[in-house]
């Protein structure tokens, strides 16, 4: 018999390397309007401005007149101050500011002021998963105006639309070093920064936006650059895309250009912009109408001391309360949650007030809704709890009074009464009705099929929508079932 021998050193080198096992390196730039009541650099007001009609919230000094002078936002330094401090960054103590030169309609006067030499910090870093994340630097700059595409997509816009309110929006950028493997890994980031963000009060989901920038190479080849993505989703979304275009390219022989590429979310793909600009290309030139900034050492810690506790800091207290880890990082994640869940700790334990607290979670998950957009109380909730926990109305019940209760209070009294556990009477005539109903699952628990009891109780369940207790139904019918085997 022959055997085939395996390729030589010499031969097996000329194979192509398998670009589906070639590293991945994603490094992220997140952009974060601010919850400032001003623009950074002038006193237009940024309140509801989602709201205003198109170029209403616009003054000479955020459109570039000649002649305007900007004065920087106090609030936005200190904001970003926080920022920084929270993802462990080193703050610099001078900073100042710069314009980046370039000419595009989002932003009128073809310059953006920005950080560039010196940004307020550097060299932090983020815990992800237990996988340490490095900030490169976070840094002020001013949001560019809103580009409107009409069209079917944006690649399809027939004309473009140019609205100038949001120039002048404080943003805080936040650069990683390219230190993900993984879209995943990206978006989990972005969940834990968005969350910290929340605590910090620099933030409102609800009425600021927060963009991604994502820089992308497979080893070996050239970064790539995807423009202005929004949402944890989207970015996961359009960074699995771009791993499956350059990876394609591998296997046919060529390799990715260095570029900035747009991600179409209509779509689904990634699209060519233009070339990927040098930092040399803006011309970064000192900002002569600022002057540079000098932070002491009383103002960092005065800034450091009136931080709120962070999600981290959350989720190791509750585990020390006795909290499981699911448990404890299931509250600490939202943080309206973790304020109700802290403001009734004093009426229960931790252990008994976590395990309702998870199902108000899952309701409102199932409703895709915040705590606050619910009309439910405290009061309300605590009531809802000491009722459940003196065995009045079973798990089941206080699911369900819980799912009306949220959106309307008032009515807690009465659904009390309706889902009310039933008396042992009541629930052994419920239990003999199920056992007439099902006589063949009583034959076949009788012959040994365990799972029939399961079903049984399930009827009892549905006969008394949900007004038994599980663990008494089961109880009352092995009794019955008990007698039955005689």
């Amino acid at each position: 018999m022959k055997y085939l021998k395996p390729p030589s050193a010499k031969i097996f080198k000329f194979f192509p390397v398998n670009p589906f096992l070639m590293q991945v390196k994603i490094g992220l730039e997140t952009h974060v309007q601010l919850a400032t009541k001003t623009k950074l650099f002038c006193p237009c007001s940024i309140e509801n401005i989602s709201q205003a009609l198109p170029n209403t919230r616009t003054c000479e000094i955020c459109l570039g007149f000649p002649g305007s002078k900007p004065r920087v936002n106090e609030k936005a330094i200190e904001f970003a101050l926080k920022i920084a401090l929270a993802l462990n960054c080193k703050i610099n103590r001078e900073f100042f500011f710069s314009r980046k030169n370039y000419f595009y309609p989002d932003m009128s006067k073809n310059f953006q002021i920005t950080q560039y030499e010196i940004p307020i910090a550097e060299e932090g870093y983020l815990m992800v998963g237990g996988k340490r994340i490095g900030i490169k630097r976070v840094h002020l700059e001013e949001d560019p105006a809103r580009m409107v595409h009409v069209g079917k997509s944006l690649r399809e816009a027939k004309y473009t639309l140019v609205d100038y309110n949001r120039s002048g929006i404080p943003l805080v950028e936040i650069v990683t070093y390219p230190d993900f493997s993984s879209p995943r890994e990206a978006r989990e980031y972005l969940k834990q920064l968005m969350l910290i963000l929340q605590y910090l009060g620099v933030f409102d989901p609800e009425k600021q936006i927060i963009k991604s920038d994502a820089n992308i190479s497979i080893e070996g080849g050239e970064r790539v650059e995807i423009k202005n993505i929004t949402g944890f989703k989207e970015v996961e979304q359009a960074l699995n895309f771009e791993i499956l275009r350059q990876k394609n390219l591998l296997r046919r022989g060529r390799r990715a250009e260095r570029e900035t590429r747009m991600w179409d979310p209509a779509s689904k793909t990634t699209f060519p912009l233009r070339e990927k600009e040098e930092e040399e290309d803006y011309g970064y030139i000192f900002e002569p109408d600022l002057p540079r900034f000098v932070l002491s050492g009383e103002e960092i810690a005065r800034i450091k001391s009136s931080m709120p506790e962070l999600p981290q800091e959350k989720f190791e207290k509750y585990v020390k309360l006795g909290l499981s880890e699911e448990m404890a990082y299931a509250i600490a994640e939202d943080l309206q949650l973790a304020q109700f869940f802290e403001n009734l700790l004093g009426e229960f334990s931790p252990r008994t007030l976590a395990r309702w607290i998870s199902v108000l979670k899952k309701i409102l998950n199932y409703n895709d809704i915040l705590l606050s957009e619910t009309k439910l109380s405290e009061h309300v909730f605590k009531t809802l709890v000491r009722v459940a926990e003196s065995g009045r109305i079973s798990d089941r019940a206080f699911d369900l009074i819980l799912r009306e209760i949220i959106f309307a209070p008032e009515k807690l009294r009465e659904l009390i009464e309706k889902y009310s556990a039933l008396s042992g009477e009541e629930l052994l005539s419920v239990v003999e009705h199920v056992l007439r109903e099902n006589e063949r699952a009583v034959k076949d628990y009788l012959g040994g099929e365990e799972r029939a009891l399961d079903f049984l109780v399930g009827q009892v369940m549905r006969a008394t929508r949900g007004r038994a207790e599980p663990k008494e139904a089961r109880r009352a019918l092995l009794e019955k079932l008990a007698k039955l085997k005689r």
